[in-house]
């Protein structure tokens, strides 16, 4: 249900297709009005001018509903968000595969989508984006319709447009609403045909709002710990979670960190390199002529200060990557494992010697990424049962937690914007005599999380919670493997 006093920010909501529809491209520009969405029976708008309210006959007559003005956070900005939902170029390619492919990627980018899913079924087929980590459905298609927007990205890819019968690799980039945007594409035969993925590695956009460390949703006490970290002039900083849990993310506003001070010679080493970063030397993995080991014992040749290896994955590189350190390089990499205690095995799995890992970890992060609740539809209610046993929340009768609710500003789903949850282990002396004795996990646990109280990422969840950042359903989906 939406507010008529609402403040819209308009980097966390969607406008609807039925409320575009509604103002003409030529009248939004001249007005400088953006509609949002329909709620009952009136459309709501904001206006790069929050007091302006003569505007509203115009537009009820334009519409022939009632008008609501909601004032935005930032009037200034509605200009440019106008030119992102009505692009000057619009309708230039109209009902062509071409067209409907910049259609698409427009309306990805909107939505902040990651990724966008062309799924072929028996007689249809469906596009789908996924948003803040999770799948939503778009649209569907006739079937010729998704065979022809997959054969217009295979031609724009420079894959093998007569090739339906092997999985293909390749990367796009499109000019859409004036912005450059960058894709990893991939295809893949299946029963009903050709399934397409096409991950949004960059846009112009992107590159000039990459997150900082503080924006990223670190506590106090996380975000102190990870500065200090990276002002040694050498050791490894790990860092782990499942694929799409904001570890690239963090690696890079930790990079855009370091480079700050101009002294520091900087080497990347990415498989694919999604962003670029301006002051970064970013080495791209070709796995035909270049792997991570390789690439590594190239790039030391460089006398880099800091070196950021986009994941270890096998023994080898796990070994380069701590001996790097211990010559004085500052690292920086991911690891697969499902907490932040699983890095330390990890590491001791993949046969790098205790007195090694002793000697050069630093700092191991264990990471997820969790929705934020949508600020126009929130509601704050007692935690359910489920919650209340989960979190240990039995006798705390004084509690109210956020609860979603969906409206059409983030398209009923509840939520819009993600942050992290973070686990930290600085790797002390205590910590490293458990290592040197062959402590099992359990061991290593009790003397973080119990003796020196550090939080998990459970804790680091509650804490957000309270703090209304976050859902209880968010933190349960995300921490049910984690350490408890």
């Amino acid at each position: 249900m939406l507010s008529d006093d609402a403040i819209i920010d308009l980097s966390r909501v969607v406008a609807t297709r039925e409320a575009l529809k509604l103002i003409p491209a030529a009248q939004s520009r001249r007005l400088g009005v953006l509609p949002l969405a329909v709620n009952d029976d009136k459309l709501y708008v904001v206006t790069s001018d929050n007091d302006d309210y003569l505007l509203l006959t115009q537009i009820e007559n334009i519409v022939g509903l009632p008008v609501i003005i909601l004032k935005a956070k930032h009037p200034e900005h509605v200009p440019s968000y106008i030119k992102k939902y009505y692009p000057e170029s619009a309708g230039e390619l109209s009902g062509t595969p071409l067209g409907l492919l910049e259609e698409v990627v427009l309306r990805a980018m909107l939505y902040r989508s990651s990724d966008i899913h062309l799924d072929p079924e028996h007689e249809h087929g469906i596009i789908r984006f996924r948003i803040d980590g999770l799948m939503q459905v778009d649209q569907t298609l006739p079937i010729d319709s998704m065979n022809e927007l997959i054969s217009a990205v295979k031609v724009s890819s420079g894959l093998n447009i007569a090739e339906h019968r092997i999985p293909q690799d390749g990367q796009i980039s499109l000019f859409v609403a004036g912005d450059e945007i960058s894709m990893r594409v991939a295809t893949i035969p299946t029963i009903y045909g050709e399934k397409m993925t096409m991950r949004i590695l960059s846009t112009e956009n992107t590159l000039a709002e990459l997150s900082e460390l503080d924006t990223l949703g670190m506590s106090e006490q996380h975000l102190q710990l990870l500065l200090e970290t990276l002002d040694n002039a050498n050791g490894v900083i790990l860092l782990s979670g499942p694929t799409g849990s904001g570890k690239t993310t963090t690696l890079y506003a930790a990079l855009r960190r370091l480079k700050k001070s101009g002294t520091l010679h900087i080497l990347s080493i990415e498989d694919p390199v999604e962003i670029p970063l301006n002051g970064i030397n970013q080495v791209r993995i070709d796995s035909d002529r270049i792997n991570f080991n390789r690439a590594l014992r190239s790039t030391l040749r460089h006398d880099p200060d800091v070196i950021m290896i986009g994941e270890i994955r096998d023994a080898e590189t796990a070994d380069i990557a701590i001996k790097s350190s211990l010559t004085g390089h500052l690292v920086l990499s991911t690891l697969h494992a499902n907490d932040s205690i699983g890095v330390v095995t990890r590491l001791l799995n993949l046969g790098v010697a205790a007195e090694l890992v002793n000697s050069a970890l630093r700092l191991v992060i264990a990471q997820r990424l969790v929705r934020s609740p949508c600020p126009h539809c929130v509601r704050y209610e007692p935690p359910e049962d489920i919650d209340r046993e989960f979190f240990g929340w039995i006798n705390d009768n004084n509690l109210y937690v956020p609860k979603p609710t969906g409206c059409p500003l983030c398209n009923n789903s509840g939520y819009a914007g993600r942050l992290g949850l973070y686990e930290m282990i600085k790797i002390d002396r205590k910590i490293r005599e458990l290592i040197r004795n062959n402590a099992n996990e359990d061991a290593l646990a009790n003397h973080i999380f119990n003796t020196c109280n550090l939080p998990t990422l459970k804790l680091d969840g509650i804490e957000k919670i309270k703090k209304g950042l976050t859902t209880p359903a968010e933190v349960r989906r995300v921490t049910f493997l984690g350490t408890n």
